[in-house]
């Protein structure tokens, strides 16, 4: 008897078994790639940590060599300068020179006027308090020399007083004022005499 022909050419196997056989595949195969991954950056985080420890040992060695090429007395000898030298610039800052003063006063006094006595105190904030006391031939004279004072930027709160005659026909008066600081520093008066000493090209 001639064999039954088979009626379909459909394979029996189900398509949900092979569709869980390719979702598998694709799995594996993306874990493989996960994983060569993995391994390529370890390996690269590797080498960079190899590469920077072998840099940290050649400055370490260049270092040591630097430090041996000088003298621990001398690098104690110039720490100890150094400190003397700041300590130098700061008083040379809040030094004071009055003699910047009196070549001031000796500017703006009038030719008729005669200053007789001078008194200096020292101010908290650099500047400095000054007492003077003077004569001059006429009350004309000690008006204009009060408008000298007065129109000084660097004396402040100038004070005219005791304003009299005196037994030879002179007028004798007084002088209270305070003096601004950056006209008594020394720092700025020594550079002032440098810039005048130096020689114009």
């Amino acid at each position: 008897m001639d064999p039954v022909p088979q009626g379909s050419f459909i394979p029996k196997q189900s398509l949900a078994a092979a569709s869980r056989g390719n979702s598998l595949g694709l799995f594996f195969l993306l874990a493989l790639l996960i994983f060569i991954m993995s391994l390529v950056g370890a390996g690269a985080a590797s080498a960079y940590t190899y590469v920077l420890n072998s840099q940290i040992a050649e400055k370490d060695v260049q270092l040591q060599k630097d430090e041996g090429a000088f003298n621990a007395g001398t690098i104690q000898d110039l720490v100890r300068l150094d400190q003397r030298l700041t300590q130098a610039r700061t008083l040379l800052q809040k030094h004071v020179s009055p003699s910047a003063l009196l070549f001031f006063l000796s500017t703006i006094t009038l030719e008729r006027v005669q200053l007789t006595s001078f008194e200096f105190n020292l101010a908290s904030n650099g500047g400095a308090t000054v007492s003077l006391n003077g004569v001059a031939d006429s009350f004309s004279g000690v008006a204009l020399q009060s408008d000298q004072f007065g129109a000084s930027k660097v004396l402040k709160n100038v004070i005219f007083s005791g304003i009299s005659v005196n037994e030879s026909g002179k007028v004798t008066f007084s002088v209270n004022t305070t003096v601004d600081p950056t006209l008594i520093l020394y720092s700025r008066n020594l550079q002032s005499a440098t810039t005048e000493a130096t020689p114009t090209p």
